[in-house]
């Protein structure tokens, strides 16, 4: 029988740790801070924007949101995020992501102070991924990818992994980090040729492409588990990577979509503010 791998759970204990190290923080007079910058007002950011918000809001993280306009200028964009960084009472920054054509993701993630970059944006942060520095501030998405592997017990020692997806944002650095598990990942991107010849290999599979229903039954192998980091609409409801009914019909677990990874994204980012205020009012 397969088993469905659901976030809630994962949430749940990530937000409960939260709320702990909230309690001990104001205990020495720290009140926890996250700044989340906005350009423009597309609806997928704002719905993220608001289930953060109330992640921040149940562990008792002050919140602040900053909105710009899409004409903003590169300048005044930088010079925003460099206040942020001098702003004692902010303890982590979020720029959501997409951003628009007209600024740098390069210029941002260089302008944001690594301290308070709660979702490994910086080059600094996903470089201490990439020695494995285990209390680095990493992107929220991949470690969600891995909160949820640990809780469910799911081996990765040893195991063949396929990433489908290489973005900065999850499919590279989520590499890294189960390369850092010791597992033996094989990243695919456009430009592989035979998808096939990986997915169908792979002990565990696991798509970040944002192509709603890429991988069908025949994409994986009898048995494999299948986490889903994909989000999309198909004829109005909401769908992953994943082709659900056929491929859980063939996995020993899968995630749902919605209800998997991305129920689980926003208390990572919880745990990471509470993780950057605590060096902060502890220098």
């Amino acid at each position: 029988m397969t088993t469905e791998l659901k976030g809630k759970p994962v949430a749940r204990q990530l937000l409960d740790r939260a709320l702990k190290t909230v309690e001990d923080l104001k205990k020495i007079d720290c009140f926890p801070t996250l700044a989340i910058v906005r350009v423009g007002h597309e609806q997928a950011s704002v719905s993220y924007e608001n289930a953060a918000i109330k992640a921040m809001e149940r562990v008792g993280i002050a919140v602040e949101s900053v909105v710009f306009e899409e004409t903003v200028s590169s300048q005044a964009f930088l010079e925003a995020l460099r206040g942020l960084n001098h702003n004692q009472r902010v303890h982590g920054i979020l720029v959501m992501q997409p951003l628009p054509g007209t600024l740098s993701r390069n210029d941002v993630a260089r302008c944001v102070d690594p301290a308070k970059d709660i979702d490994g944006l910086t080059p600094e942060n996903l470089g201490l991924v990439v020695e494995n520095e285990k209390n680095a501030l990493v992107p929220s998405t991949p470690k969600a990818v891995m909160a949820l592997l640990d809780h469910y017990d799911i081996e990765l020692e040893g195991k063949d992994v396929c990433v489908v997806g290489s973005s900065p944002v999850v499919g590279k650095p989520l590499t890294l980090m189960l390369l850092n598990a010791e597992a033996t990942v094989s990243n695919l991107h456009i430009k592989t040729k035979d998808t096939k010849r990986y997915t169908q290999k792979a002990d565990i599979v696991i798509s970040a492409t944002g192509v709603v229903e890429l991988l069908a039954a025949d994409d994986i192998k009898d048995g494999a588990v299948v986490i889903d980091v994909g989000f999309g609409y198909k004829d109005g409801k909401p769908v992953g990577d994943v082709k659900y009914d056929e491929v859980a019909a063939k996995a020993s677990a899968i995630t749902p979509v919605p209800g998997g990874v991305g129920s689980i994204t926003t208390a990572v980012l919880a745990e990471q503010v509470t993780q950057a205020a605590w060096r902060q009012c502890s220098e």
